[in-house]
C-alpha cells in the first residue's frame, strides 16, 4: 500500500505538471491540493471545495482526471505527500519537460495558463477594491523578502513614477523592527507571501492591524485569508514542483500601478514630467521615461 500511495503522489504531481486532460478549472483544484498538501487528507469534497473556492462536484471531477479511482485514493496520495522539493530539483524537472530548443514555448505555454488562472482567481470586483485601498492611502508598503523583494521594489519604482507615495520593506530578522516602526494607520501595506505564511508576515499583518493599517495579500496559497487581511489576490507561481516563476505577479504589480494612474492622471502626469524634468538635468539633454 505504502509502493502504490507513493506513485498515487508521484502522479499527482506529474499529471499536473503535464496538464493531461485537465480543464482550467480542474488545473486549478490540482494545484490547490497540492498546496493544502495533508490537510486536504481530513477534509471532504464540500470541505476541500469551500477552502479552494468551487464545488465539490469540480473536486470529485479533478481527482478522477488526475487518474485516481476517486477522492479517497487521492486523499490518500496527498496524506503521504513529500515536501516542495529542493530547488536544484525543481529545475531538473523543469528542464526535463521539453528539450533546449522548446523551451520558451514550454515557458509561454506555463505563463498562459498561469495568466488565464489569474483572470478566473481575481474578479474586476475584487481587483477594483484592491486599488481603492491603493488609491484612497497616503501612501503604499510593499513587503517582500526574497526574490520577493525584488518585486517589492519595483512595485515602489512604479509607484513613486506615477506620483503615489511609496516604499519597499525588504529588511529580514530583527532588522525588519526598524522598517515595521514606519508603517502608520494612512498606509495601505500589500504582502507577497507564498508558500506557509512565514512568522514575519504574520508579525506585519498583526502589526498593521494594530496600527489601523489595511493589508492586501498576494500568495499562491489558496484558501482562507487569515485575520487582519483586507483582501487576498491568488496570483500563481507557476506549476508546484517545477521551477518557480513570478511572470503572474508582475502583471498584477503593473495592473495596480497602472489603475491607481487612472484614479489621478494629473498627479501621475506631473510626476512623470518631474521625473523626466530631473532626467534631463542629469544627463544634460532630454531622455523621457516612455513607461511608467
Amino acid at each position: 500500500m505504502a509502493t502504490e500511495v507513493a506513485n498515487a503522489t508521484d502522479k499527482l504531481a506529474e499529471r499536473l505538471a503535464g496538464g493531461e486532460g485537465l480543464a482550467p478549472a480542474e488545473r486549478r483544484v490540482a494545484e490547490g491540493l497540492l498546496e493544502l498538501g495533508p490537510d486536504a487528507a481530513l477534509l471532504s469534497a464540500a470541505a476541500i471545495a469551500d477552502r479552494l473556492g468551487t464545488s465539490d462536484a469540480t473536486v470529485v471531477r479533478t481527482a478522477k482526471a488526475l487518474g485516481y479511482g476517486g477522492l479517497a485514493e487521492l486523499r490518500r496520495a496527498l496524506a503521504n505527500r513529500t515536501p516542495e522539493p529542493p530547488l536544484g530539483e525543481r529545475l531538473r524537472r523543469t528542464l526535463e519537460q521539453a528539450p533546449p530548443d522548446e523551451i520558451l514555448a514550454a515557458s509561454l505555454d506555463r505563463h498562459l495558463a498561469a495568466l488565464d488562472a489569474l483572470s478566473s482567481d481575481v474578479s474586476p470586483r475584487q481587483f477594483q477594491d484592491v486599488v481603492t485601498i491603493l488609491a484612497d492611502s497616503r501612501r503604499v508598503v510593499w513587503r517582500g523578502v526574497g526574490p520577493s523583494a525584488h518585486l517589492a521594489s519595483y512595485a515602489e519604482l512604479l509607484s513613486q513614477r506615477i506620483g503615489k507615495p511609496s516604499i519597499a520593506l525588504v529588511h529580514t530578522g530583527t532588522s525588519f523592527a526598524d522598517e515595521l516602526l514606519a508603517v502608520s494607520p494612512d498606509d495601505a501595506v500589500v504582502v507577497f507571501a507564498y508558500g506557509r505564511l512565514q512568522s514575519h508576515v504574520r508579525v506585519l499583518i498583526d502589526h498593521a492591524a494594530h496600527v489601523g493599517a489595511p493589508v492586501v495579500l498576494v500568495t499562491d496559497t489558496r484558501g482562507r485569508a487569515p485575520a487582519g487581511v483586507h483582501t487576498t489576490l491568488h496570483a500563481g507561481r507557476g506549476t508546484p514542483g517545477l521551477f518557480a516563476s513570478h511572470g503572474v505577479t508582475l502583471v498584477v504589480i503593473e495592473a495596480l500601478v497602472l489603475a491607481v494612474a487612472a484614479t489621478d492622471r494629473g498627479a501621475a502626469d506631473t510626476s512623470l514630467e518631474m521625473l523626466n524634468q530631473l532626467r534631463a538635468e542629469l544627463a544634460g539633454r532630454r531622455i523621457d521615461v516612455d513607461t511608467p
